[in-house]
């Protein structure tokens, strides 16, 4: 089972669903004035980050829940946490459409445009480690790994709480793939119902710690830019 390397929400996607591409980026914004006598004039107004789009098929018993989160949550207009491996994003979902083929197999298609950079070099980087570090904390609930006592001055506690949540996403994985493999059976439906449970908590801490393990690589890079 691979790790999960994109979230968004509260919704992960897992193996084969992890888009092969994501496509990101931006405009700078600038006013250009060309003055009598020759030359240019150049005033830089500041980046305006783009679009995010990605492609992917939502599997399993899961499949139609979680595309409704996702349809519901363009309907109104949530702005929603984005992760992917180095990369995060606050975002809001302009347009979202899905194939619905089974009910376990949904092809969909995405566009975010993002609201803000979260991983962006910035002005206080130490200031936003330490936001990046309450957000792991709210997230890490779902995981079950607790961030307390880890603070933005301690390496060697970082470098652990990014052991615990790797563990994390890890230990979810393997139980959403024995789950998963529950429903390709034939000996009855107790064991598939049980199975239901077991993927909605899997999956809850998969995202919770996958989401934590963002933020907490981000308050790592951050601290990295604040010591320069």
């Amino acid at each position: 089972m691979a790790a999960v390397a994109v979230t968004l929400g509260g919704v992960a996607f897992r193996d084969f669903e992890v888009p092969a591409e994501i496509g990101f980026g931006g405009t700078q914004r600038l006013a250009v004035h060309q003055p009598l006598g020759g030359g240019r004039v150049v005033d830089v107004l500041g980046g305006a980050a783009g679009e995010i789009t990605f492609a992917g098929t939502f599997s399993g018993p899961d499949a139609e829940l979680r595309a409704q989160v996702l349809d519901g949550a363009r309907n109104v207009g949530a702005t929603l946490p984005l992760a992917f491996g180095g990369f995060a994003y606050s975002v809001v979902i302009t347009a979202f459409s899905a194939s619905y083929q089974k009910p376990w197999w949904i092809p969909f298609q995405i566009t975010l445009l993002a609201v803000e950079n979260l991983v962006a070099a910035l002005p206080s980087a130490l200031a936003q480690a330490g936001l990046d570090l309450a957000s792991a904390a709210g997230f890490s609930g779902l995981s079950g790994v607790s961030l307390a006592g880890v603070s933005t001055v301690s390496s060697a506690a970082l470098a652990m709480a990014q052991s615990g949540l790797a563990a994390a996403v890890s230990g979810a994985g393997e139980a959403l793939s024995a789950a998963s493999n529950e429903f390709s059976g034939t000996a009855g439906a107790a064991a598939p119902i049980a199975a239901m449970a077991t993927l909605g908590s899997a999956s809850s801490v998969l995202a919770g710690a996958a989401a934590a393990q963002a933020y907490v690589g981000r308050v790592v890079a951050n601290i990295g830019l604040g010591a320069l």
